[in-house]
């Protein structure tokens, strides 16, 4: 429970207290479960609010940060793109009432910005995107495959991609700037912070080492259908040579699909990735190509909403990539799997 709710409930306490003594016995006994009601309503009303996150690989990382602490709400509970959701208003009433608030930024959760600046002064914000030592990439455009083969991170850009929790060292990173910024909210749990963000970088950094060992076929070339995964991509030196589009929001033309189709052909790709929803065009490029074409699920469409969903988006990529690089004109089943790394 935070500091100002124990206020509230202690001042309640005290008041209560001043007026038992200056009434006699029977008034106790009308009144003394009333009080007892108020105060548990306030406090499993207040606290379940506390700390809202907006997204599920984001909420698995508080999740583990805040784990015996306090209790930390995911927003988006149903399966749909964080730059186009529709709040409910049960959910505007859900930030309405927290006390702090942790989103990736503008350029991920677009629909949060006006949200965000209507937030009473006393609301704390946490953006991942403000993390010191993250490493960040920007969006790529046409041609940018070709232009830069040697993409490196980028640490300054007003064209940042927001998926920056597929790399392990930013989701470090995120965990690091997270928790400090709860240890100043209440620096009474500083220390069961500090436990818990040690518990959850050690597990980053045994995924990190288990996600190098199972990509056994990094340099097979694959093409991404939305530039989506570059962070997962750049970190773990895999080979993407082309994306069919570069934003999700852009329409393919003929032309794209005629060029990509050409390539698949005349390099002998065989690996093509896509997020969920499935765009149309892939069934069609399966079918008139030797590409195998694989779903990945880098926001945990897939992963139930518990503090391990970071981890099961994780291996769920690790598994699918190996599958897509490893299958040399042999299509395979495109179900997506989901695993957890223990």
């Amino acid at each position: 429970m935070n500091l100002n709710v124990k206020a509230s409930l202690s001042t309640l306490v005290i008041m209560y207290s001043l007026i038992m003594l200056s009434k006699p016995p029977i008034f106790f006994r009308r009144t003394g479960w009333v009080l007892f009601v108020l105060l548990y309503l306030l406090s499993s009303n207040t606290s379940a609010s506390t700390i809202v996150t907006t997204i599920k690989p984001l909420h698995s990382l508080v999740a583990h940060i805040t784990d015996g602490i306090d209790n930390a709400v995911l927003l988006m509970r149903h399966n749909t793109s964080p730059h186009h959701y529709n709040m409910r208003p049960s959910e505007r009433r859900l930030l309405a009432d927290a006390q702090v608030i942790i989103w990736v930024g503008p350029s991920m959760e677009s629909y949060l910005t006006k949200v965000i600046r209507q937030q009473k002064a006393t609301t704390k914000i946490i953006s991942a995107l403000q993390a010191s030592d993250l490493k960040l990439l920007d969006k790529r455009h046409a041609h940018s495959h070709e232009s830069q083969p040697d993409a490196t991170f980028k640490n300054h850009s007003d064209n940042i991609d927001p998926h920056l929790w597929l790399s392990t060292h930013n989701a470090a990173a995120i965990s690091k700037h997270i928790a400090r910024q709860l240890m100043i909210l209440n620096p009474g749990k500083s220390e069961q912070y500090n436990k818990n963000l040690n518990g959850l970088l050690n597990k980053i950094e045994q995924t990190k080492k288990a996600i190098h060992l199972q990509l056994t076929d990094s340099n097979a070339p694959f093409i991404a259908y939305h530039d989506a995964f570059q962070y997962f991509v750049i970190e773990n030196q895999l080979n993407q040579v082309a994306s069919v589009s570069f934003s999700d929001e852009a329409n393919v033309s003929l032309k794209k699909i005629r060029q990509i189709k050409t390539r698949i052909d005349t390099e002998n790709i065989q690996c093509l990735v896509y997020q969920a929803p499935k765009p149309a065009i892939i069934k069609t490029l399966a079918d008139k190509t030797s590409i195998n074409a694989i779903e990945l699920d880098p926001l945990g469409v897939y992963s139930k909403n518990d503090k391990n969903t970071w981890f099961d988006i994780m291996q769920n990529m690790t598994q699918n990539f190996n599958r897509c690089l490893s299958t040399q004109g042999n299509k395979p089943d495109n179900r997506n799997i989901t695993s957890r790394i223990d």
